[in-house]
């Protein structure tokens, strides 16, 4: 992660990264959740690793919220969480953000609402067309991540092997809806935003959507440890992230974060959709967690069959599972990923 001039971690930045295979898919044509569809949708994904004749040793790991295919890269490489010695990675830019298909390629405002399960079954398309794939070794993520490989275990429960979920959540709460739902009022207050036929960036509403959001994803006490100099630099990271994002892009993003629950389907019967999930899974909360909280990791592990509950110790709320080099919350999730994996082997 980057530091300042003291050395201090900067924990909203992002970390270089991964150099791998980088290559797109392309679905013909796509139906929503929603009922619409798009023709020649994209996919974007990154590899790391090579698959083995067997092709069962691929890893297919989702970005959060704000993040792309690349997310998750202080955790893949030989030796770490996704041992790419063992592993073949498949790390995919899910819908609305990246290299994949998204609002800011042309169609803006009227590029459909896609929720979580459509990034789902995109990316099923990708491993089954493009890598001829029936089985994953496993399905990972964080946050949104996380959303998308519990729905893998709930829409196609024969497929993964095992199931990865940090700082998960089965439903959004009300505290991330509350989030979203400020965050883009505040970028539709700028006056460029314009109806959201915007010929400038509305920067303003960005800087402003990045300024709200950052408080909620630490926690309380990391928060107060910072002196003022360093929360500066911590909103100024944050800041430049949301700066960097398209308007309709973001918006269109976390409008699918905020809506997202796992029991919609069902009728909101959580048990009934959690008990589709047939494969071994490790859930990994961090234990300061606010914007997505602990209670629902719990209700995941409580409802999951076959599952592991290993919560992270950290001051760093929701960025608890963010990869920094020498800290106890990496080793520690390097160390119990790395062991859930090897027991399905």
């Amino acid at each position: 992660m980057a530091s300042d001039l003291t050395g201090a971690i900067i924990l909203s930045a992002q970390a270089p990264s991964l150099m791998g295979n980088e290559d797109s898919f392309v679905i013909p044509r796509f139906q929503f959740e929603s009922g619409e569809s798009l023709t020649n949708l994209k996919v974007g994904f990154v590899t790391h690793g090579t698959l083995n004749a067997a092709g069962d040793n691929a890893i297919l790991i989702s970005p959060g919220t704000a993040n792309t295919r690349h997310s998750a890269d202080g955790y893949i490489g030989p030796g770490k969480a996704f041992d790419t010695n063992r592993f073949f990675i498949i790390a995919v830019d899910g819908i609305g953000a990246g290299t994949s298909s998204k609002p800011q390629d042309g169609l803006m405002g009227d590029f459909p609402r896609y929720t979580v399960r459509d990034m789902v079954r995109a990316a099923h398309s990708l491993v089954t067309d493009e890598f001829n794939l029936s089985r994953l070794a496993a399905v990972a993520g964080a946050s949104m991540g996380a959303f998308q490989s519990l729905e893998w275990g709930i829409l196609f429960p024969n497929f993964p092997m095992r199931i990865v979920l940090l700082v998960p959540a089965a439903a959004t709460g009300n505290i991330m809806r509350c989030v979203v739902r400020n965050m883009i009022d505040a970028i539709q207050l700028d006056p460029e935003w314009n109806n959201g036929r915007y010929l400038a960036p509305p920067l303003r509403g960005l800087e402003a959507a990045g300024r709200l959001y950052f408080p909620w994803t630490v926690a309380d006490t990391w928060l107060e440890s910072l002196s003022p100099e360093m929360l500066e630099l911590e909103i100024a990271t944050t800041v430049h992230r949301a700066k960097a994002w398209d308007a309709w892009d973001l918006i269109r993003r976390y409008e699918a974060s905020a809506a997202h629950d796992v029991a919609a389907p069902f009728g909101g019967d959580l048990a009934a959709a959690l008990g589709k999930v047939r494969a071994p899974t490790l859930v990994m909360p961090s234990s300061t967690d606010r914007l997505l909280g602990v209670a629902s990791s719990r209700a995941i592990a409580r409802h999951v069959t076959h599952s592991e509950y290993a919560e992270i110790s950290s001051e760093r709320g929701h960025l608890g599972w963010r990869a920094i080099e020498g800290t106890p919350e990496t080793a520690f999730i390097n160390q119990r990923i790395k062991a859930f994996l090897a027991a399905g082997e």
